[in-house]
């Protein structure tokens, strides 16, 4: 029979090998925050990217608190969220007029993009797609820009087609709300920072901190 000796030893060298349930079972860390020079690198990749009458708004920012640079970036982002969405919803309430875009060379490169986005979540079928590119795509669209001058009806499309022209349509119209989008964001910063982002840091330190 063993010894009560040999027996604690035994114990003590799988107790070593066992993994704690505490390892296993315990909370994971939650992911790093971006660092300050992330976000500001982002901030710098913006605002070279801008139109020279904007940047006085944005190029102070860069020598702000990171708080304050990443609450910026995330405004940057819902209000170019809110501002799509909303348009989109406008248009689609609005008898099916929407502003006539054609002339914008981005217009046919976007109604192709959302196209392939909006068929990949199931909203649109193919020949959706394929009829957006016969009928509005290159000198087709300027013939519907011809026709409707500052705005076009396509009351009498296939909701996959209205669709697809809705969200190319008001993403040019956000994108060339952008240098308004960049004052709001700018303006709301401080506000947002001391508000949302720093309440927020706080409150998952807290329970991150706990061991």
């Amino acid at each position: 029979m063993p010894s009560s000796r040999s027996i604690l030893q035994t114990y003590r060298l799988i107790s070593q090998r066992k993994p704690s349930a505490h390892r296993l079972f315990s909370t994971p860390p939650p992911p790093p925050p971006p660092s300050a020079k992330d976000v500001r690198s982002r901030l710098h990749k913006l605002n070279d990217r801008l139109p020279a009458s904007v940047r006085p708004y944005t190029t102070p920012l860069l020598g702000a608190p990171a708080t304050h640079i990443t609450s910026f970036l995330i405004l940057h982002e819902i209000t170019a969220v809110i501002s799509l969405l909303g348009l989109v919803a406008a248009f689609h309430y609005n008898n099916g007029l929407l502003p006539d875009m054609s002339s914008n060379q981005l217009f046919e490169e976007q109604t192709q993009k959302f196209g392939r986005w909006l068929r990949k979540k199931g909203w649109v079928e193919e020949v959706d797609v394929d009829t957006v590119a016969e009928e509005y795509g290159g000198d087709s669209a300027h013939h519907h820009g011809e026709a409707e001058r500052s705005a076009w009806s396509v009351q009498g499309e296939r909701e996959g087609v209205r669709l697809i022209l809705e969200f190319a349509t008001a993403y040019l119209i956000t994108k060339a709300l952008m240098p308004v989008r960049i004052v709001v964001s700018v303006w709301a910063t401080p506000w947002f920072s001391r508000a949302v982002l720093s309440p927020l840091g706080r409150a998952a330190r807290g329970l991150f901190g706990k061991k």
